[in-house]
């Protein structure tokens, strides 16, 4: 059976959020679906929580700019250059709006916040945990009620028929990663309710992210949903990110150097909406 290159109501009328923790992020594990629902006329829309400040660098050239024992960089200088790689990247997914989380339409009412990223350290069985220091600013330090009702107001604004994050575990349990499935899933509900200045607005659709781990099996009888995207966009994507990816020819490595074949299929599974929202009051109206 041939893999679709769409999730299901990805096509033209759709707007899909993409939302996630670390510019790369969106397109090691989610670039061919974008670029392909781009190209199928969506309107695509990512919003990145953070601008990982604390990633590992892989090239010798820009080495300085890690924050790690030893030198001065302080994340800034990183954060800059990795702008520049996601801006770089989203072109080669032909994809043209992007927000930060804490700016634009996700800004508080008093003015623009940076959330930082938060940092991880490797723990049992290959899975990301908290760092031993987790400094003030980062964004699983923030209160969740408070950046849930910033991305709630880009939701409200957007309006999206489709959502896409990780999974709870955020797919290999990096605190970000874990804190945006939290922060997506409480704005996704708040975003339901109307306020003062806004109408509510219920996603009709909302998927996780499988993750490509092998540490990280699905629970047993969860359908997974595999589109095809764009190989040839992804590609070109992975490769701007060169603080983080090194791509050569059809495969690429992160920092830990083990290669992997660049793969045009992604998996999502759907959420169902009765975890999300709760029920509907007797007499009362849906969202928009």
């Amino acid at each position: 059976m041939e893999t679709p290159a769409l999730l299901p109501g990805a096509g033209p009328d759709a707007t899909i959020l993409f939302v996630h923790a670390h510019p790369d992020d969106e397109t090691i594990v989610t670039g061919a679906s974008m670029a392909a629902s781009a190209a199928a006329g969506a309107r695509v829309v990512l919003l990145t929580c953070t601008r990982g400040e604390l990633g590992e660098v892989i090239p010798a050239e820009l080495a300085h700019l890690e924050v790690k024992a030893g030198n001065t960089a302080d994340g800034s200088t990183l954060a800059a250059e990795r702008e520049r790689e996601l801006a770089a990247a989203l072109a080669a997914l032909g994809i043209h709006e992007h927000l930060w989380l804490g700016q634009g339409l996700a800004a508080p009412s008093d003015g623009p916040v940076v959330f930082r990223d938060s940092g991880m350290q490797w723990g049992p069985a290959g899975r990301a945990m908290a760092a031993s220091r987790v400094l003030p600013g980062s964004l699983s330090r923030a209160p969740l009620a408070e950046t849930a009702e910033l991305m709630a107001a880009a939701i409200r604004e957007l309006r999206p028929t489709i959502v896409i994050t990780y999974a709870a575990d955020g797919g290999y349990g990096h605190p970000d990663h874990v804190r945006t499935h939290e922060l997506t899933m409480a704005a996704l509900r708040l975003a339901a309710a109307p306020t003062p200045t806004s109408a509510a607005w219920r996603v009709s659709s909302v998927y996780t992210i499988v993750s490509d781990r092998p540490e990280r099996p699905l629970e047993t009888g969860v359908t997974r949903l595999a589109v095809a995207g764009d190989l040839a966009a992804k590609t070109a994507a992975m490769a701007a990110h060169k603080t983080q990816i090194t791509v050569d020819g059809d495969r690429y490595a992160l920092s830990d150097n083990v290669w992997k074949d660049i793969s045009a299929v992604e998996e999502f599974v759907a959420v169902d909406p009765a975890g999300i929202y709760p029920p509907a009051e007797p007499g009362g109206s849906g969202a928009s």
